[in-house]
This record gives C-alpha cells, sequence and structure tokens, in this order.
C-alpha cells in the first residue's frame, strides 16, 4: 500500500502541470458546452421571431410558444389547466393595410378547473400604455376553452372572428376544428342576441362606472376608463346593428359585428364620429393615448344613447 502511494505521489509530481493543464482544459469545455446548449435552447426575442419567421424551420411554432411563456404563465397562474391552443389572429394573420402591425394571441385553455371556475386572464409582454409608441408589440389572452366555445355558440362577435380568421400555432389540432365544425353553420336568432347583448351591456356599464370613480377619487390610470369605454360603447352600437338585422344571423355576418371600424358612418354627428375613431385608434394603437379625455368618453357615450332612444 505505501508502494502505491508512492508510486502515485511521483506521477503527480512528475506530470503536475499536465493535469492541472488538462483539468482546466476540461472545465472550459464543459462551460462552452453549458453555454451553447443554453444559446440553442434559449428563446428568441419576440421581435426577432415574428419580424424574421424561417417558416421552413419544422420548430419556429415552439420558438414562438417558447418566447411567449405561454407553458411558464400557465404554470403560474392556471395549474389547473394541464394543455392548451395557442391562437395567432387579427391583422398580423389577415394583413390589412389600415390596420396597425401588431400580433394578437389567445390560448384557450384545457383542464377541469376546481369549483368550475371558468378563467379569462389578459396578459400583455409590455407593461406600457397602449398607444402608437409600442403599436408592435404582442397581446395575449388567456381563456378557459370551454367558456370560450360557448361564448361563440351564443354569437359573440369576438370568438367567432378568431375561429374564423384565426391560426393554431400549437395545440391539439382536433380542438380547433372541432371549434370551426361547431360554430360555421350555426343559426343565430336576432332577439336571444338582443338579450345576450344586454347582459353583457349591463356589466360592461358596471366596469366602465368602477373605472370612472377609481379614477375620479383615487387618480387611477385614465387609460382603464378609455378601455372600458371603448368596450361599453362598442356594445352599444353592435346591438344597435343587431336590432336592426334580419331574425335569423350567420356566422359570417356575426362576424362584421367584429369589425369596429364599420361602425364610424353610424355617427351623424361628425364631431363625436371623430372622437369615436379616436377612441378605436387609441385602442388599435394607431394614436397617442393622451390625446383622448375622460369627458370626450362621457359625450360619445350620451350621444350613443339619446340616439338609440330616439330610434327606439
Amino acid at each position: 500500500m505505501n508502494e502505491l502511494v508512492k508510486i502515485l505521489s511521483a506521477f503527480f509530481r512528475n506530470n503536475s502541470a499536465g493535469i492541472i493543464t488538462g483539468i482546466i482544459a476540461t472545465a472550459i469545455c464543459c462551460v462552452v458546452a453549458k453555454v451553447w446548449k443554453y444559446i440553442k435552447n434559449a428563446p428568441k426575442s419576440i421581435d426577432d421571431l415574428l419580424n424574421n419567421i424561417d417558416y421552413n424551420n419544422l420548430n419556429w411554432k415552439d420558438e414562438l410558444d417558447k418566447a411567449l411563456k405561454i407553458k411558464q404563465t400557465m404554470e403560474n397562474c392556471f395549474p389547473e389547466y394541464k394543455n392548451y391552443l395557442l391562437i395567432q389572429y387579427g391583422s398580423s394573420v389577415s394583413p390589412d393595410s389600415t390596420l396597425p402591425s401588431d400580433y394578437d394571441f389567445i390560448v384557450l385553455m384545457l383542464g377541469y378547473p376546481e369549483n368550475e371556475v371558468r378563467y379569462m386572464h389578459n396578459k400583455g409582454t409590455t407593461n406600457d400604455i397602449s398607444d402608437e409608441k409600442n403599436k408592435y408589440h404582442v397581446d395575449i389572452v388567456f381563456r378557459d376553452y370551454l367558456s370560450f366555445l360557448f361564448a361563440a355558440s351564443a354569437g359573440m362577435p369576438y370568438e367567432n372572428s378568431v375561429i374564423t380568421g384565426g391560426q393554431l400555432i400549437k395545440g391539439p389540432e382536433g380542438y380547433f376544428q372541432w371549434l370551426r365544425n361547431i360554430t360555421k353553420n350555426n343559426l343565430f336568432d336576432r332577439d336571444f342576441l338582443v338579450r345576450r347583448y344586454q347582459d353583457k351591456i349591463s356589466i360592461e356599464k358596471q366596469e366602465f362606472q368602477k373605472c370612472m370613480n377609481e379614477h375620479n377619487k383615487y387618480g387611477h390610470d385614465k387609460y382603464y376608463v378609455i378601455r372600458s369605454g371603448y368596450y361599453y360603447i362598442t356594445s352599444l352600437l353592435q346591438l344597435n346593428r343587431i336590432i336592426k338585422s334580419k331574425k335569423v344571423m350567420v356566422q359570417s355576418e356575426i362576424v362584421q359585428l367584429s369589425k369596429v371600424r364599420n361602425f364610424y358612418k353610424d355617427f351623424d354627428n361628425e364631431e363625436i364620429r371623430e372622437k369615436y375613431i379616436q377612441l378605436v385608434e387609441n385602442l388599435k394603437r394607431n394614436r397617442q393615448y393622451n390625446l383622448i379625455e375622460v369627458d370626450e368618453i362621457k359625450k360619445i357615450l350620451d350621444y350613443v344613447k339619446i340616439s338609440e332612444e330616439e330610434k327606439c
């Protein structure tokens, strides 16, 4: 045993420089390998991916999914859902020269949440105010799959526009195809839609008033007043179109209701029309949000409500 120790000691004394060099070289190789692996697997920036998509790359959809941090958000916020569909929709799928080059995604979550609470969550990739300065950013909406399906089947324009114009990026294709198959031949009863919209508008009115009160009393950001006012006013305009429609509507007619720029011509008052255009273009990120005031939103709302009463 002592002889073996002497032999090993002599070996290390005579070859210490080489051994140390070998250890260092091995360590460097390990570090380089780990860095390369990280670089190879690290998600690319969203701008890089969306502006330079290589459709010949079989992994481009996985890279986009990773860059958007969909799985991470699901695990952190919605752990009860175990799978999802990532769908891209809007002007980035169907180019329109009148629309900004922003990117809209919706995540339809598959699973069985506790207490049958169906979740909906908005998550942007930026914390900045939505306006022309960041119109190239990405918006992501997280929705429970079944609640989305129910809304689409009930004739809600947004959901039907996503189904007809959306592109599946990742997830079980059968679930997406089912959405299309189950809604494409639906006939939507006008009176049923009117009742659904009346319920919807009641909720949006409460949200608008809540945002107004919080802005006036506590100085909360007026952007939330702008956003809630946009949904409230637009729903009133959509309801008016529905009331004037024929008794039974098909999906293509429902989808037209989601194209809010069609409502510009519904305003006889030019001044109010311009205020509504400003409101819409703000939400579409074509104009700065500080170019419209809360009082102007109230004027639009008052005009729409009075107009509807006169038509009735």
